[in-house]
């Protein structure tokens, strides 16, 4: 294992690690670049090339012939990032979060100053485009399109705290095809940047895309749950219902939530099933020859005639046809 230290343009060392063929010696003297990815172009036989798109925001492009090497690089900064890998898979290490790229995989990761990552290119070749924030540009960002409290945004949020990597949707074909376009841009000077800026931007609002349709499924998924417990919850407590502020209390939600998400889910309010239930049970009772009177008072009626006019409403027939049927 060789050890080199490079000094960055604002003056932090960063170290590499390079552990690669026996060519190595031959390559410890080459004079590496202030680039903070500088290391990595020189020592894999890689092109690879960083650009400021706008404050706080950050564009590298990746292309590794393959070398089969590993790597140690230590972040100058607090960082927001997401990786777009288009060919070949690396296997990385952040402070113990280990992880490991295919092709067409999308991973974003966080990081705070002086973090530690570890990885190791394929002999293959490794291509990928790789957006990297500074936390609060990123969540400025967000902020103007009125984005926030998603995955993406926590993780940002706490990149001075902690290290965090979350794989996302991978590549579609859409999404690969911008990818691909940016190592071949036919612009030159401004106009590649401006190209870059917006290809960049594409990709990103894909993943926000990508996880805010996630989140809302997951969202849906555990409101679903909550509503069919809540009305497991009225099957077994038919006799002595509980109010909508106490069943909302036991699921764990609002009261405004669990009226409206019930009713878009089964079609009716809380009350208005739990008087569906006792009809329901109160037919069976009479089918099973219980008088009228007893079914109305099992269905929570004071009142014969109101539980008879109920009964027609919702079944046709009065229950007293019900009787005589048998």
């Amino acid at each position: 294992m060789k050890q080199t230290k490079a000094s960055t343009a604002e003056g932090n060392i960063d170290t590499l690690y390079h552990m690669g063929r026996s060519d190595t010696a031959a390559r410890s003297d080459v004079e590496i670049e202030s680039e903070p990815w500088s290391p990595m172009a020189r020592w894999a036989s890689s092109s690879v090339e960083t650009l400021s798109l706008q404050e706080g925001f950050d564009l590298v492009l990746s292309q590794t012939a393959g070398d089969g090497c590993l790597f140690h690089f230590q972040e100058p900064a607090d960082v927001f990032g997401i990786g777009f890998h288009l060919e070949g898979g690396a296997a990385f290490d952040m402070e113990g979060e280990e992880f490991r790229t295919c092709p067409l995989d999308v991973w974003a990761g966080a990081a705070s100053r002086g973090t530690s990552s570890i990885f190791c290119l394929p002999e293959s070749g490794f291509r990928t485009v790789s957006l990297r924030f500074e936390p609060d540009a990123f969540r400025e960002l967000l902020g103007r399109h009125h984005q926030s409290g998603d995955l993406l945004d926590e993780m940002a949020r706490h990149a001075s705290s902690q290290v965090s990597v979350s794989r996302l949707a991978p590549l579609d074909a859409s999404s690969a095809l911008i990818a691909e376009k940016m190592f071949a841009t036919p612009y030159t000077g401004a106009a590649r940047t401006m190209f870059l800026e917006s290809c960049a931007l594409g990709l990103l609002a894909a993943q926000i895309n990508a996880v805010t349709r996630n989140e809302r499924a997951m969202r849906d998924l555990a409101n679903d749950r909550h509503m069919h417990d809540a009305r497991a919850w009225l099957d077994e407590h038919l006799d002595d219902p509980p109010s909508i502020i106490e069943l909302a209390r036991l699921l764990g939600i609002n009261d405004f939530k669990l009226k409206r998400s019930f009713k878009a889910t089964f079609g009716t309010t809380i009350f208005g099933y739990v008087r569906q239930r006792r009809m329901e049970r109160a037919a069976d009772s009479l089918y099973d020859g219980l008088s009228v009177g007893d079914a109305a008072a099992a269905a929570g009626y004071v009142c014969p005639r109101c539980f008879a006019d109920a009964f027609r409403r919702h079944f046709g027939k009065l229950p007293s046809e019900v009787t005589r049927a048998f």
